[in-house]
């Protein structure tokens, strides 16, 4: 009985000893989605005055035996095209997607600052001396108390540079400093992330419009922790139709009511027994291109 409570014992410190050390990290997390204008606009310094919808707190599991973490979140705003310099122009060029979390424990937080501010000094200079991650960008201050980036995703919306209602999306950054779902190793991180574009408008004949716009769903696997963009070509969608714009509509400055829907999972690969069975984000890996209340809009020939 000794021997077998022994054995026990032994299989269980291995098992939790294989764990990733920046894995199954216990804390309280936030799901932050951001709309950001560009830099040249003042996108750095008003993304936090454009009424943007924080998360909801997601409370970690008290158990660390979740292969799987999963978050959804939605933005809304009103006014996607401007008129500020004339000609028609989208308000926001990019999609941030963050997850913050406290560890629980001091001794958890300590050694995770550790790991990213080794990560840091070790990190390729390509972003330039300005435009690379500080601790400033990982360390978050609320309230007077402190989390920790734990997750960002950047999404460029590109515009077709003849017309503002035709884009597409480019996946330009992903970083996962540590996770609270359950990773043996490296390889076995994946994450799934899947954005849609809902958009609002009337017809001509003043009739209430909604559609989706596009679709995307990203499967990413044999990940790394670390702060080293984990994207090295950026991930193009097809170009798609925006929300109509009319010319009458240049009257009202900001216009257009788009809603970002985001969803993420992060879950653990190639030890897991479960992997299979995980729903898909979306059913199929749409690429939607809606026509419907688009006539307004000239279609731009010869793009892919």
């Amino acid at each position: 009985m000794a021997k077998t409570t022994l054995l026990i014992v032994l299989l269980v410190l291995l098992n939790s000893c294989g764990v990733h050390k920046r894995a199954a990290i216990k804390g309280q997390e936030e799901f932050v989605v951001e709309l950001r204008k560009p830099t040249s606009r003042g996108g750095l310094v008003e993304v936090a005055l454009q009424g943007l919808f924080f998360g909801a707190d997601y409370l970690a599991e008290k158990t660390a035996k979740s292969l799987t973490s999963s978050y959804s979140q939605s933005l809304s705003v009103n006014d996607y095209y401007n008129t500020d310099l004339g000609a028609v122009e989208k308000t926001y060029s990019e999609i941030r997607i963050k997850k913050y979390a406290a560890p629980e424990t001091k001794a958890d937080e300590q050694r995770l600052k550790g790991y990213i501010e080794t990560d840091l000094q070790t990190m390729p200079k390509s972003r330039g001396a300005a435009g690379a991650m500080t601790m400033n960008d990982v360390i978050r201050v609320q309230d007077s108390k402190e989390d920790l980036l734990n997750f960002e995703a950047v999404i460029a919306i590109e515009s077709d540079p003849e017309n503002p209602g035709v884009s597409r999306l480019s996946f330009n950054e992903l970083r996962i400093l540590f996770s609270r779902t359950k990773i043996y190793e490296d390889e076995n991180l994946n994450a799934r992330l899947s954005v849609s574009i809902t958009g609002q408008w009337r017809s001509t004949d003043n009739t209430p419009m909604e559609a989706v716009l596009i679709e995307q769903e990203y499967d990413l696997r044999n990940l790394k922790y670390g702060t080293e963009n984990q994207i090295e070509t950026p991930i193009l969608s097809p170009w798609y139709y925006d929300i109509p714009y009319l010319a009458e509509d240049a009257d009202f400055g900001k216009y257009g009511v788009v809603q970002v829907n985001v969803q993420l999972q992060e879950y653990e690969g190639g030890k897991s027994k479960y992997i299979n069975q995980l729903p898909s984000i979306l059913s199929d890996n749409k690429n939607a291109i809606i026509k419907n209340g688009s006539s307004t809009i000239q279609k731009i020939l010869g793009k892919d």
